[in-house]
């Protein structure tokens, strides 16, 4: 396997995720770099780690409780950036990308220009990202359990939860909707290897042809993942605030409160993780190889183990471990303390105020 070629000067790179392939440490990287990768020629498109709003807006996502044209006007920025003119290597890196459809596609190359403009998507195995998807839909309100949720996302692709997930997920069709408006050449597959944590940014720093360690000498942040405690508790949670019948704006508010505060604690070594049965470690596997040829035959650029997103082991586990009868105390005490920290932020926040009425009607005008 050959190293990737470095882009030419003024080269765009977008980089589409899709979610849970080391986009948080990828970003964090860049972010906490952003100095040196100016004096190195090469611009980190996003005024913090990661302008998740701007991805979202161009992708008809909209967050509940978030001014929808402040979101629109981040969307026009990265956009100015990206287009700006100058010889600079520019890369704008959002995992909610991967959730943009044919016509959305087609509307952000529209926008910043098919010239020069190369993107990257990062792979995984299948099986291993399923348990760190099923814990991200706790994160939004869902009350599934993890065996329920295998089952509905693996043989129920019908459903809410399943159409996105595959979305983002069935990546022979993720990398064919930007090869058919960029072209194959143009979108370079990164697959990541758990045996060299450094291989994801260094593969990032040859394309842009920065210095080594100008990414993997950052102490990028990652995601941890909840444990079976963590997972079983906020389950119950989003269950029981359903049923008071909250909404989904509230909710966001709240976790986004809350979320950091969860992450924070430190689990101890013998703390039970969330584990993905055999069955279900098949499935995804067979799902994976038809995607290796699929990929395969679409002729990108690949770099790393393609056939790795198929070849999961299983672990011995016939069946989905029944979720904990009894949470952990301190478990239960440090959620209970994150939701008091996370009343007390929404209650003494300030009122959010409107984007500026001048650019509303600028964006009025635009669209």
């Amino acid at each position: 396997m050959s190293p990737p070629s470095t882009l030419p000067a003024g080269a765009r790179l977008l980089h589409v995720g899709p979610h849970k392939t080391g986009t948080t440490a990828l970003q964090s990287a860049f972010h906490q770099a952003r100095a040196d990768l100016g004096r190195q020629g090469v611009r980190y498109v996003s005024r913090s780690r990661h302008d998740a709003k701007a991805a979202r807006h161009v992708t008809g996502r909209p967050v509940p409780g978030r001014d929808p044209a402040r979101a629109e006007q981040a969307w026009h920025a990265v956009v100015g950036e990206l287009t700006a003119a100058g010889d600079e290597r520019r890369v704008f890196s959002s995992e909610f990308l991967s959730d943009a459809s044919d016509a959305q596609i087609a509307r952000i190359v529209e926008e910043v220009g098919a010239d020069d403009l190369w993107i990257a998507v990062t792979l995984r195995p299948l099986a291993r990202i399923l348990s760190s998807q099923y814990q991200q839909s706790l994160q939004r309100q869902s009350a599934y359990g993890y065996d329920a949720w295998l089952r509905v996302v693996l043989t129920d692709v019908t459903a809410p939860e399943p159409r996105e997930f595959w979305t983002r997920h069935r990546h022979d069709e993720l990398v064919r909707r930007w090869a058919e408006r960029v072209g194959p050449d143009r979108v370079v597959v990164v697959v990541l290897d758990p045996s060299d944590h450094d291989f994801l940014p260094h593969t990032f720093e040859r394309l842009l042809g920065l210095r080594p360690e100008t990414l993997a000498g950052q102490d990028a942040k990652e995601n941890r993942s909840l444990t079976a405690d963590e997972a079983e508790l906020l389950r119950r949670f989003n269950a029981d605030y359903t049923a008071l019948g909250l909404g989904p704006e509230h909710y966001v508010r709240l976790f986004r409160h809350l979320k950091d505060h969860l992450k924070a604690r430190r689990p101890a070594a013998d703390e039970a993780a969330l584990v993905t049965p055999d069955w279900a470690v098949r499935q995804a596997n067979d799902i994976g190889r038809e995607m290796v040829e699929r990929i395969r035959a679409l002729g990108v650029p690949v770099h790393g183990d393609l056939d790795a997103i198929a070849s999961t082991p299983v672990a011995d586990v016939a069946a989905t471990p029944e979720p904990p009868a009894a949470v952990d105390a301190g478990v239960a005490a440090w959620f209970g303390a994150g939701l008091a920290l996370a009343a007390d932020r929404l209650a003494t926040a300030p009122p959010r105020e409107p984007a500026p009425e001048p650019a509303r009607r600028r964006l009025g005008r635009r669209w």
